[in-house]
Parts: structure tokens; C-alpha cells; sequence
């Protein structure tokens, strides 16, 4: 079992990689837009000082400019993730065992659409932007979220319903071998 080039093209979009190894499969989410933002935002510091040097209320205004522009893709950027899904040890791992969780620890997938913002593009078939959660609900109803990924529709699209059904299926493969 694995995921279509029209998924991984998907998840590579958004920021993952995927590998799939006899037993293992493993999602990594690169950490590359964290580290421009945080570039941008340094960068944009030295110059709020500058400013405040020449006249502090003109430093002030800059601030609270600078705020209001870097809050809202802060909010928006996911964060790093490995996933590590072993089929042998029926386990689920993320974040360099920060987190493990048994094949039995899960009681299912989830898919949660949420909207983030509207814009205006001639590319894209919509003018929304949604933000799809595809993630692992927990036998004590607990959510743990797993990919965060852009959409122009409320809907997952095919791509996204094949990682969840991806995901869903080795979850209950591993659970019915047992």
C-alpha cells in the first residue's frame, strides 16, 4: 500500500516528504518556511530599531505595524513534524518519540476543514484558502494533529482523502493482524 504521485506532489507542496521503507513509513515536514519567516522578521527588527532611533512614535507605529503583518503567518505556518509508523511494532511515533502511540491507542482518523482566509487570484478556482487537518483520534477522544494542509475548497480534495484513507488503512491493518 502506497500513495499516488498525485498525492505525494500534494504533501510535497505543503511542505512534506514521504518514505516508505519494508516496515516503516515516514512523514517529514520541512522547516524551511519557519526559517525564512523567522529571516524576514529579524531583518524587519533592525529596522523598527533604526527607526526608533531616529524618532521613538514613528519605532512605535513601525512595531505595531510589523505586529499586525507577522501575527497572522505565524498563526499559519505548521510547524516541523516526523511521523514514524512501523507496522511490525504497530506503533506511531512522532516527533522523535516525543510522542508514541500504539496501533490500539488509536481509535481512528480524522479530517477537520477549517476556513483561513479569502484573497483574490486569477489561478486558483476559489477565492477562499481552507486549512484541512488530517490527524489521529486517540481512544480517550484526544485529537493529535498530523498534516495541516491548503485548499481552495471546504472539501478535502482526492489527494487528501487518499492520505486519510492511507493512514486509515494501516491503522486497521495493523489493528485486524493483531
Amino acid at each position: 500500500m502506497s500513495l499516488s504521485k498525485k498525492a505525494l506532489d500534494m504533501l510535497e507542496y505543503n511542505g512534506y516528504s514521504f518514505k516508505q521503507k519494508d516496515v516503516q513509513i515516514l512523514f517529514r515536514k520541512a522547516g524551511t518556511d519557519r526559517v525564512g519567516l523567522i529571516i524576514v522578521m529579524i531583518v524587519s527588527l533592525v529596522f523598527i530599531v533604526l527607526i526608533f532611533a531616529l524618532q521613538w512614535w514613528a519605532g512605535l507605529i513601525a512595531m505595531v505595524i510589523a505586529f499586525l503583518i507577522f501575527r497572522p503567518l505565524v498563526k499559519r505556518i505548521p510547524g516541523r513534524l516526523k511521523l514514524v509508523i512501523d507496522s511490525n511494532k504497530k506503533t506511531v511515533e512522532i516527533d522523535d518519540r516525543t510522542q508514541s502511540y500504539s496501533f490500539d491507542q488509536v481509535s481512528g482518523v480524522y479530517n477537520h476543514s477549517k476556513f483561513v482566509d479569502e484573497y483574490s487570484s486569477a489561478f486558483k478556482s476559489t477565492s477562499e484558502e481552507h486549512q484541512i487537518t488530517i490527524g489521529f483520534e486517540l481512544e480517550n477522544k484526544q485529537l493529535v494533529s498530523l498534516f495541516k494542509l491548503i485548499s481552495d475548497h471546504a472539501k478535502p480534495s482526492k489527494e487528501m482523502n487518499e492520505v486519510y484513507t492511507f493512514l486509515e488503512g494501516i491503522i486497521q491493518g495493523g489493528k485486524s493482524q493483531q
